[in-house]
C-alpha cells in the first residue's frame, strides 16, 4: 500500500495498483493523494489511462471519496483532455441543473393555475433544456387556461 505521497512517483504504476486494491482501505485518503501525487509526474495520456482505470475498478463510494479529493484539493487536471472533458462535464451539469429548476418553476405555475398537463406535454416540458424556451414557457404559463396556450 503506497500512502507516501513524496514516494508515490516512483513507480507510478505501482501507485495505480496500489489506489485499485486499496480504495476501500480506512487510509484510502493517503493512497489517493500519493496517486494524486504521482499522477502528476507522468506524461498526460498515461495520467488520463492511469485515473480512468483506478475509477473503473473502484466501487462507487470510494470513486466518489476519489473524486470529491480532488475537488476539494483544487486538483488541476494536467492534460489537456482531462482539463476538457471535466470542463465539459461540469458546465453540461450546471446546464442540467439550471433547466431542471425551470421545468420544476414551469410545472409548479401550471400547477397553481390548474392548468391540466398530460403525460405527453409534460415529458415535452421535462426533455427541453433550452433555457430560453423554458423561459418563455414560464411567461405564457404565467396567463395560460391550457397547455396549448403554454406550447403553442
Amino acid at each position: 500500500m503506497v500512502t507516501d505521497a513524496d514516494e508515490a512517483p516512483r513507480p507510478p504504476e505501482l501507485v495505480v495498483l496500489s489506489a485499485m486494491a486499496h480504495g476501500t482501505h480506512p487510509d484510502r485518503g493517503k493512497v489517493f493523494r500519493a496517486l494524486i501525487a504521482a499522477l502528476e509526474h507522468v506524461d498526460e495520456d498515461h495520467a488520463t489511462l492511469y485515473h480512468d482505470v483506478v475509477l473503473a475498478a473502484l466501487p462507487e463510494a470510494a470513486r466518489h471519496h476519489l473524486e470529491d479529493l480532488m475537488l476539494t484539493r483544487k486538483y488541476e487536471y494536467q492534460s489537456d483532455f482531462a482539463r476538457k472533458y471535466f470542463g465539459q462535464g461540469m458546465a453540461e451539469g450546471q446546464a442540467k441543473g439550471e433547466a431542471s429548476g425551470e421545468v420544476r418553476a414551469l410545472l409548479s405555475v401550471l400547477d397553481a393555475r390548474e392548468v391540466a398537463v398530460p403525460e405527453d406535454a409534460k415529458a415535452r416540458i421535462t426533455a427541453c433544456t433550452d433555457l430560453d424556451q423554458l423561459d418563455a414557457w414560464i411567461q405564457r404559463a404565467a396567463t395560460a387556461r391550457t397547455i396549448e396556450d403554454v406550447l403553442d
